[in-house]
């Protein structure tokens, strides 16, 4: 019997688990996959007030975002943020989380939600656990909220490579605008070294389109920096990423949803890690209240912090991106309308199409990353 058990071990779920681990709770936390992966840039913006891991996993740092139109006008925006090796990141927030005392399941998916606790698979067996709370962190397909019949989140298709021996710009993470090379979404580049970065894109389905590996490949040989990007290619990952925005119920009776299956990366930037560590500490907060005061009830509190600090610029975010989606049927329309929807400009600050409050309201943009 456990107090916890936590589906996924992404930022959100492993710093839920290390957080009730640390205050003596029995945690179970059950991963998918046999070791984190994640179609990823890696950017974590080091305005949130959290500690990383060591060193060890920060691969460059970011100073500059420039962003290129259609047109190959570009615009420079201050940042200060790491890129960081997720695959390392991921499993350096697993490693606190088993040293606290969490219990790890790698390669155990979830398959169902029963009475009291769940089924999950164990190689070629089903086992069950049974658990006081359920944490669902398990990413954009989250099988939990699947579960609770919640509905499929809208999602961008990703595909990146990580190239070497290619020119970067020293600390500048560079997006890309082109409705024919990222048709609904972006092509970004953030450097990992002096010659190497990773090279990805994301784009939204629609009929007609190619795969995102076509329009990646095409991007690297074609494109007016092609030049530039010709290097070995060391890796290619696959993925997707919510842009639906963040779910109206967080919180079903004990279980609640973190990270990607709460829809809280940025529905125009695709921004996520931030928002996962936010969620996994305030989750990991909540329940341990829940726990020592023994009522289920705490947990609505989760729900409100959450929509507190992520309600209104999500939301925001999701009217952008329902205007930035009639952009992409030409570069006219996307190079016309690109500053108001794209969080480093000034323009996307203007007007806060969620609460209605007066510009400057909020004087920095969030963190942008895939």
């Amino acid at each position: 019997m456990y107090d916890v058990i936590v589906i996924g071990a992404g930022p959100a779920g492993s710093i839920t688990a290390a957080a009730a681990a640390r205050a003596g709770y029995r945690v179970l936390v059950l991963e998918r996959y046999t070791s984190c992966r994640s179609p990823c840039a890696g950017y974590i913006s080091r305005t949130i007030n959290m500690e990383l891991p060591d060193d060890s996993v920060i691969q460059s740092k970011i100073t500059k975002m420039r962003t290129y139109l259609p047109d190959l006008s570009f615009h420079d925006f201050e940042l200060n943020g790491l890129v960081v090796d997720r695959p390392m990141f991921d499993t350096a927030l697993a490693q606190r989380a088993k040293e606290a005392g969490a219990e790890i399941r790698w390669d155990s998916p979830l398959t169902e939600l029963i009475s009291g606790g769940i089924k999950f698979r164990d190689g070629k067996t089903y086992e069950k656990a049974y658990g006081k709370l359920i944490v669902g962190a398990d990413g954009v397909f989250s099988k939990t909220a699947s579960l609770l019949g919640l509905q499929q989140h809208r999602f961008a298709v990703c595909a990146q490579y990580h190239l070497k021996g290619i020119k970067t710009l020293a600390r500048t993470c560079e997006i890309f605008f082109d409705s024919d090379h990222a048709p609904g979404g972006y092509v970004w580049i953030y450097p990992t070294g002096e010659d190497c970065a990773r090279v990805g894109l994301g784009i939204t389905e629609g009929p007609g389109l190619k795969s995102p590996r076509a329009y990646l490949d095409e991007f690297i040989s074609h494109s007016h920096i092609a030049g530039r990007l010709s290097g070995i290619k060391t890796e290619y990952i696959t993925g997707a990423l919510p842009i639906g925005g963040l779910r109206e119920k967080l919180c079903y009776g004990n279980i609640l949803l973190a990270g990607d299956s709460a829809g809280m990366a940025d529905p125009i930037t695709g921004a996520g890690i931030n928002n996962a560590m936010l969620a996994g500490e305030i989750a990991g907060n909540t329940v341990v209240k829940a726990l020592e005061n023994d009522d289920l009830t705490i947990l609505a509190q989760y729900e409100t912090r959450i929509n507190r600090l992520l309600g209104g610029p999500l939301k925001r975010a999701l009217e952008k991106r329902k205007r930035l989606d009639a952009c992409y049927t030409s570069n006219e329309l996307l190079q016309e309308h690109l500053p108001e929807l794209w969080v480093t400009f000034k323009e996307y600050w203007e007007i806060n199409y969620s609460t209605g409050a007066s510009p400057g309201t909020r004087t920095a943009p969030p963190s942008a990353e895939v």
